[in-house]
Parts: C-alpha cells; structure tokens; sequence
C-alpha cells in the first residue's frame, strides 16, 4: 500500500506543471551560479581612495617623543585582479594600507613606505600595483612659547596723522601671543608682528583688526606652526595725540577736610610742560598732575620734592630734555608740637588666621603734629590714632615691622608728620 501511494504521489508531482517549472528554475539558477563562479572571468580594477594607517601606538617615534605635524591622512589607488564576481564588490575596507614608521628616528620630513595587503588575509584575489609606494611626513617634538606682539603700521601717505598730532605706541588687546608647533619651527621664530594698513590719516584714535604674523630668524614660512588664539580676538588700538602746553599741579592725599576747600601752597618747576594727549580728551584735560603729595610726608618748613619724568605714568611727555620737576609746599606758616603716645593707645588689628600677633615694646611713641598754634594746644594724645594692620602685609614668624597709620581725630586742620614703624611679635598657628 505505501509503495502505491509513493507511486501516485511522484506521479501527480510530474504530471503538475507548474511544479515542474519551479524545479526547472532552481536547477537553472544553481547551473547559473556554478558557472559563475567556476567559469567567471579572471578581471582587472582600480580600488581608489584606500587609506593608508599611520600606527604610531607603542612606535619607535612615540617613544622618542616624536609626533606627526601637517598631513596626516593620505589614501592610494590600488589595482586588484581576480574573479569578476569578487571584485563587483570589492571596497576600500578590503585592503589594508600602513605605513612603516620604524626607520622614524628623528626630526624632520621622513619617507614612510607602504606595505599592502588584502583585509582579513584573504587570497580571494591579487594585488597588481598601488599609485604610491610611500608617503612623506613631518615628524618632531612639540614645543610651546609665548611672545610679546609688536605694532606694525604700513602706508603709503605721507604722514598718518594731522598736523600738530603724534602717533601713540599702539595698544593691544592681548599683548602676548602663545605659539605651538614643532621644535625645529618654534626655534626658528624671532617675533610676533601685528600688521594693519593705514590709508587714510587718522583723525582720532583708531581700532583696527590686524593681520598676524610670525617672523623667523631667515624669512622662510612656517608649515607647521600655530597660534594658539583666534587672530579675530585681537585689536590693535592707535592713539592719535594732539600735542598741548598743560600747567603742572600737585595733587594731596590724606589732607585734613580744612585742606580739602583750602589747598596748602605750593609750587612747580617747571610750571608747565608740553605733553601730548588724545585727540577724544582735549576738552576736558585742564593740567598735568605731576605727583600725588601724602600730608604726612609735609613738616612745617618748605618741602622740596623731586619727581622723575620717568616714574610719571600719565600723558605722554613731548619735551625729551625733561628730566624731573620739582615740587615745593610751603608749610611754614604752621607749627609742630611732639605728643607721647600711650602704648595702651595703640591699636592692633589682626584679622588673621596664620599669627598670633603683639607688640614686641611696651614703650610709648613720640608723634610730631602740624598745625597752628591755637590748635595744636588743643591736641593731646586722645587726639592721635594709631593703628596697626596686619592685613595684607606679608610677615614672617618671630619678628616683623610695620609701618602704622597714623591720624589726628577731633581736628580738621590738623596732621601728623613722618612714618613710625612698630615692631610686632609673630607666633605662626600652623
């Protein structure tokens, strides 16, 4: 009986033809793909854009601290033979390309040659040629520097500014520049110039955004090297300076209010001097201020002051055989009275965490007051304030000296004259 019915079933499979299509299409396509593959043609191809590995982990030049600079991604053409199946979908990813990088044992450009082989081992099929057998980079140490930037101004006028005017030294919104790259460049640089061009004459005070430039020791390029800022975040401001005549005046500090309304006779040599100042400030520059007096530094005589051109640090000064002017307050219309003042008067401040601080002598001190004489008859040592202030003031363990303030209180026309350094004692809480 299952003979029988076997029979009936091959029998009913022959006699149905669209199962015998279906049969007849599977051994087509299976004849297909072994001809394909057996009897597909040997076939040439060009695979482009192959990247080339730079493996620097572990490497001879990582260990000698070298590292790349420029170009560092590079890619080859490689032609492949093999059967025409395999290259329809051979890629870039198949084939591996390094470069050699253990002949790399100094600075400099290197010649790096390629080694090239199918991905993963396969010998599915052959490499023929490569469009480069080798690539060239530039291998060194890093350095890093910093450097002032320099003004450059280029024109082809005649003069930038006005007549009567002068050009101030060039104002900078950074005025250092931090430059990296590799040594043998670094080395090379001598300085960092901003460069504007001015094409017109400056009529005030002018903000330009300049070109950097970095200058080497032989006017050569540099390939490698880089600032490490955006060249858009720096200014270059020129000053545009008209040159006046302004008096010369002292100012005071620390005056008694009587003195603020009604200022101490003084005078200054010379009494006025040529400086240059800009453009945007003539209106509203009156004088020169020469120097800044404290009152305790004015006794009751005639006090003479010298102040050096050089240590003024306000409008430029035009005159350059100006060395110093000199500065003379009379004060002797005023008296002087010495007050001893109670050691139990002095006050300590301490508002610190690392010394225990005291006085180092239990003795009184002797205050030299300047007034007149009515008034100086009503000074007595309640009257004087002294006070020591350890903030701020850089002391060591043991002993130190400071200078003290030193006021009158109660009067308004009354000061003290001189410095008094205390001694203090010092016990570090650390």
């Amino acid at each position: 009986m299952k003979n029988k019915n076997n029979k009936i079933s091959l029998d009913s499979i022959l006699g149905n033809s669209r199962i015998l299509t279906v049969i007849s299409l599977l051994i087509a396509f299976g004849i297909w793909v072994w001809v394909a593959i057996d009897k597909s043609p040997e076939i040439q191809t060009v695979i482009t854009n192959v990247p080339v590995a730079i493996n620097l982990e572990n490497s001879i030049p990582q260990q000698l601290g070298l590292q790349i600079f420029g170009e560092s991604e590079f890619t080859v053409d490689v032609t492949v033979t093999g059967k025409k199946y395999i290259l329809s979908s051979l890629s870039a990813d198949d084939i591996h390309v390094e470069a050699n990088t253990n002949y790399v044992d100094s600075a400099g450009k290197k010649t790096l040659q390629l080694k090239i082989s199918p991905s993963n081992n396969s010998n599915a099929f052959d490499i023929v040629s490569v469009s480069s057998t080798y690539i060239e980079i530039f291998f060194d140490t890093y350095k890093e520097i910093e450097l002032p930037l320099n003004g450059d101004i280029k024109t082809n006028l005649d003069a930038i500014v006005p007549t009567g005017c002068i050009m101030g030294d060039a104002v900078f919104s950074k005025n250092t520049v931090k430059i990296s790259g590799p040594t043998t460049e670094i080395n090379r640089i001598t300085g960092v110039y901003a460069t504007v061009n001015v094409n017109e004459v400056l009529e005030k005070t002018t903000t330009f955004d300049p070109e950097i430039k970095l200058i080497t020791n032989d006017g050569s390029n540099l390939e490698y090297s880089k600032m490490s800022i955006d060249e858009s975040e720096i200014t270059m401001t020129v000053p545009v300076l008209k040159i006046v005549t302004l008096p010369a005046i002292v100012e005071f500090k620390n005056a008694p209010s009587y003195f603020i309304e009604n200022p101490l006779s003084y005078s200054v040599y010379p009494s006025t001097v040529k400086v240059a100042v800009p453009v945007d400030s003539i209106e509203t520059t009156k004088h020169f201020v020469v120097d800044t007096i404290d009152f305790s530094d004015i006794s009751n005589s005639k006090n003479t002051f010298n102040v050096d051109v050089e240590s003024i640090n306000s409008f430029k000064i035009v005159d350059e055989s100006l060395k110093r002017f000199t500065i003379c307050v009379n004060a002797s219309e005023f008296d002087a009275k010495a007050i001893s003042v109670p050691v139990g008067n002095i006050v300590l401040k301490n508002n610190r965490n690392d010394f225990n601080v005291s006085l180092k002598d239990n003795k009184d001190i002797i205050v030299t007051v300047v007034g007149t004489s009515s008034d100086l008859e009503k000074i007595t040592a309640d009257n004087i304030s002294v006070i020591i202030d350890t903030a701020d003031k850089q002391i060591t363990n043991d002993t130190n000296t400071i200078t003290a303030n030193v006021t009158v209180v109660g009067s308004n026309n009354c000061w003290a004259f001189g410095k008094y350094d205390i001694k203090i004692k010092t016990t570090s809480n650390q």
